[in-house]
């Protein structure tokens, strides 16, 4: 078996570790340069996501993976609400299977994720090789590259994005849905030393935090400090997004000028300028340099289609807000459950389009609900902004 995969982001690349490791052959197909860095900072993770790196990364990238991953959080299983002084209002339980492994899966900076995950494919990655679209029969699937070039395979895997052009082809009548989440799109990246880290208050530890005032500016932070140093490991930072008033004008990424992350970073020291001291020194340390807005898009679950040689993983058939931290971890997932299929099929144990179904029934039952949650972006956390004095006497 040749399985082509359209996109070398997160689902592409686990699942390429995962068929070559068992001895299937395969090729990626990325249309960013080679050294295109991720865009974002932090990943939060847990066991669907950790889980499927562990059964599809050889065992020393999976080593790599648990030393560059974060330190295991105060209170791994929440994310937790506070106000602007620090006090928690209220918290919510982390969804998802149990993550009991020791050390528990946590969080890992994306930059140091991409780099453990083309460890090793060389030979199958294909760089500035955009998938353009694709044919297919009963017997085999070609891919058609931007530049002419084609490709053919046994089965074709869309692992490339929200904006997949093999899923544009498959599933055409799929809309992308732009999901603003207003100032909690735009990022910045605050340096943690270890005099700092002494001096946070521990709630600001605990798995993902949400800080909000009666104004209604809101912060979130997550914590990004490794296990262990390394060349190849971020150094320890704060993520932030958030924290200016509502009314603040955030422009469009292609409309931002020389001074627009100056004047975005004045906006949210004077958003949180009232706040408890050492989330207002967070803010205040930001490298104005490392502030970015992401313009949020997320797809609705998709009707099932006929099963056929091209299939759907990650973004491209899952994409959803990261209300939930679930959209990264639900890639993986997808990829290893597909792994897992198409290996059965290369045994022989299942046809191959039986095997293929039973991926995709997999992924609309484990994927379509968390899709749905995560589109409440304005209730986040289901109900996590909620104030004590809001809530329902039992």
């Amino acid at each position: 078996m040749k399985v082509l995969i359209a996109g070398g982001g997160i689902a592409g690349l686990t699942l390429a570790h995962g068929l070559l490791g068992a001895g299937v052959e395969c090729e990626v197909f990325e249309r960013a340069p080679r050294d295109a860095p991720p865009a974002g900072y932090r990943l939060t993770l847990d066991a669907d996501g950790g889980g499927a790196l562990e059964r599809c990364l050889p065992p020393e990238l999976y080593q790599r993976y648990v030393d560059a991953s974060l330190r295991t959080p105060g209170r791994p299983n929440l994310a937790v609400v506070i106000d602007s002084q620090g006090r928690e209002l209220s918290s919510m339980p982390h969804i998802g299977p149990p993550n009991e492994t020791e050390p528990m899966h946590t969080a890992i900076d994306r930059h140091t994720l991409r780099r453990i995950l083309v460890s090793g494919l060389d030979e199958v990655i294909r760089y500035d090789a955009p998938v353009e679209g694709f044919t297919a029969d009963a017997d085999a699937v070609v891919v058609r590259l931007a530049c002419g070039r084609e490709f053919a395979g046994d089965v074709l895997v869309g692992a490339d994005g929200v904006g997949s052009p093999v899923r544009r082809q498959l599933l055409p009548d799929v809309a992308i849905i732009p999901a603003p989440v207003g100032a909690l799109g735009m990022f910045g990246r605050s340096p943690l030393t270890d005099e700092i880290l002494a001096e946070l208050p521990e709630i600001l530890f605990s798995h993902f935090v949400i800080a909000r005032d009666d104004r209604g500016v809101m912060l979130s932070l997550g914590q990004c400090v490794p296990r262990r140093d390394g060349p190849e490991v971020a150094s320890a930072y704060m993520m932030l997004s958030g924290g200016v008033t509502p009314d603040t004008v955030i422009p469009e990424p292609a409309a931002w000028t020389d001074t627009t992350q100056r004047d975005l970073h004045a906006a949210m020291r004077a958003g949180v300028a009232e706040w408890h001291p050492a989330i207002r020194g967070l803010v205040e340390r930001i490298d104005p340099a490392t502030l970015f807005v992401h313009p949020f898009r997320r797809l609705d679950p998709a009707p099932p289609w006929e099963t056929s040689r091209v299939t759907l993983a990650g973004d491209a058939i899952c994409a959803m807000l990261p209300t939930l931290g679930k959209g990264a971890n639900m890639a993986m997932r997808n990829a290893a459950v597909l792994r897992d299929a198409l290996l059965a099929a290369d045994r022989g144990e299942l046809a191959l389009l039986e095997a293929i179904a039973a991926f995709e029934d997999d992924m609309r039952a484990a994927t379509y609900p968390l899709m749905e949650l995560a589109s409440d972006h304005g209730n986040f956390g289901g109900g996590g902004l909620r104030r004590p004095e809001d809530e329902v006497p039992v």
